[in-house]
């Protein structure tokens, strides 16, 4: 912000003219506050460019639906809020809007917070071993309970030999946390701890690494959003953009949203009996029993890109949004074509 103020390079115009825009539209709506100014002033890069993001796709609705269509800080699920709710004569019923964006190390961040946690609750349990466990999925929050993860590893180990737990590697049963989506594996590894260490009885604690591609992170994005939809029957878009140093293209999206593209083979008695055909698997965030208050996802592309909206309806949403509502250039649309297909409009 300050650079932007100050420094009179005039290749920085469009960059100042973007944020007189952004900062337009929030007096407008009386944002500007004493929170919106320690967003876009405490240095912190992420904030910025979530808080500016905030008000560029705000813009964009108000380019699509004209001025005024926002009622900001709707109420989502139980005590959280949105970014703001779009009402239009385009559909009976406002539509909740949350915008996330998406930083290429946030769920790293997320991991070591965890594993942290996950250390903690473990050395308070008797271990005559050291544990391995591998962060399969995350999930979506950075809560932990500490009784539910200590009782399952007391009960899972009380029930193997301990001659076993120090001769030989034994794998315990997955680590499942529905409340929050976490997803561990564990082991235990035919170590001895030393003398030293008798009083933590724990190991290594993170698992291998991994590479994470950029669905994972989409993923993650929304589902954290998830968290904030309200229930009932209101139409729910969230649009994810993408941070400067974390492109995003239509492929990470379809993945993510769709399942990533697998081919069907069909087998019997060792020969083929028809083609191969190519699916999508079951792995996307579209899925006929979950997140189905999801009636849209949007990708913000930026005001120079060529579509600066890209939109992917969800078929299986409970509250369907039409595809005449974002019927406008330099927007396109994925939508549902027949019950196994989908197409750009």
């Amino acid at each position: 912000m300050y650079r932007l103020l100050t420094d009179g390079d005039s290749r920085l115009d469009e960059w100042r003219n973007d944020v007189n825009e952004c900062l337009e539209l929030a007096y407008r709506y009386d944002l500007v506050d004493a929170d919106l100014e320690a967003r876009l002033k405490n240095g912190d890069r992420e904030s910025w460019q979530s808080t500016m993001n905030e008000l560029r796709v705000a813009r964009v609705m108000e380019e699509i639906f004209g001025k005024g269509c926002l009622r900001w800080h709707p109420q989502g699920k139980k005590q959280k809020v949105g970014e703001y709710e779009l009402v239009t004569n385009k559909i009976d019923t406002s539509t909740f809007i949350e915008v996330k964006t998406v930083f290429p190390r946030d769920m790293e961040r997320l991991e070591n917070r965890i594993i942290y946690m996950l250390r903690r609750y473990a050395e308070q349990v008797p271990i005559p071993s050291f544990l391995n466990v591998h962060i399969e999925v995350l999930g979506t929050s950075e809560s932990i309970s500490g009784k539910k993860f200590k009782n399952f590893l007391s009960r899972e180990l009380s029930a193997i030999n301990p001659n076993d737990l120090a001769e030989k590697e034994s794998k315990l049963p997955d680590y499942k946390d529905d409340s929050t989506g976490l997803h561990l594996k564990i082991e235990t590894l035919a170590i001895k701890p030393e003398q030293k260490e008798r009083n933590c009885h724990i190991g290594i604690i993170g698992g291998e690494a991994k590479s994470l591609e950029n669905e994972a992170y989409i993923k993650h994005s929304l589902s954290k959003a998830y968290e904030q939809l309200p229930s009932g029957g209101k139409p729910c878009l969230v649009i994810i953009c993408a941070s400067t140093a974390f492109p995003i293209d239509k492929d990470d999206m379809i993945d993510a949203l769709f399942g990533h593209l697998a081919v069907r083979y069909y087998w019997q008695n060792g020969r083929p009996i028809k083609e191969p055909e190519t699916i999508r698997k079951p792995d996307g965030f579209f899925q006929p029993r979950h997140n189905r208050k999801v009636s849209v996802v949007g990708l913000y592309k930026g005001r120079n890109a060529e579509n600066l909206l890209e939109i992917y309806h969800n078929p299986c949403g409970r509250n369907p949004i039409p595809d005449s509502m974002f019927m406008k250039e330099g927007i396109r649309q994925l939508v549902k074509a027949s019950d196994t297909e989908m197409k750009w409009i």
